[in-house]
């Protein structure tokens, strides 16, 4: 009877250990992608700033709104590596344009809490129109992928 005590102990203690391990695994899945979900985040968040950090210096100086929808679509352009010859990228231009000035406006006048909120309003409302037209985050296309070279010395 003993022995048979202590198989069942052991087959406790086995299962327990299994449910550990099993619990591990779940958390660790579930910690990846948190992880990856955090990552993103903040690749966005950054993009997004350096994004509209370029737009505001573009439309910065610009003396009528023309100037700065030139200048900001240029900027914008350029942030993309985009040449807008394609009709593709002339649209998204287009429905960038709206960013472009109420940035300027925010710029151009003394910037008061309803200008800067146009500005979040208007990128929020062109990166809702890009996800659900092209299926894809528009934020996403100003990921560059760094190389890395190796370092060479020169003597």
């Amino acid at each position: 009877m003993t022995a048979q005590l202590l198989a069942e102990y052991l087959d406790r203690l086995e299962t327990t250990a299994r449910a550990a391990s099993a619990a591990e695994e779940v958390f660790r899945r579930e910690a990846v992608k948190r992880f990856r979900e955090l990552e993103e985040e903040r690749a966005f968040a950054f993009r997004r700033l350096n994004l509209m950090r370029s737009i505001v210096a573009a439309v910065g100086g610009a003396k009528d709104e023309a100037e700065a929808v030139a200048n900001g679509s240029a900027a914008f352009l350029r942030e993309l590596d985009w040449s807008g010859a394609s009709e593709s990228q002339k649209q998204v231009v287009e429905r960038f344009l709206p960013v472009i000035v109420a940035s300027w406006e925010a710029t151009a006048q003394e910037a008061d809490t309803p200008k800067i909120e146009k500005v979040d309003h208007e990128l929020s409302a062109f990166e809702q129109w890009f996800a659900e037209a092209r299926k894809v985050q528009f934020l996403s296309l100003l990921g560059r992928e760094v190389v890395e070279l190796p370092l060479v010395e020169v003597t």
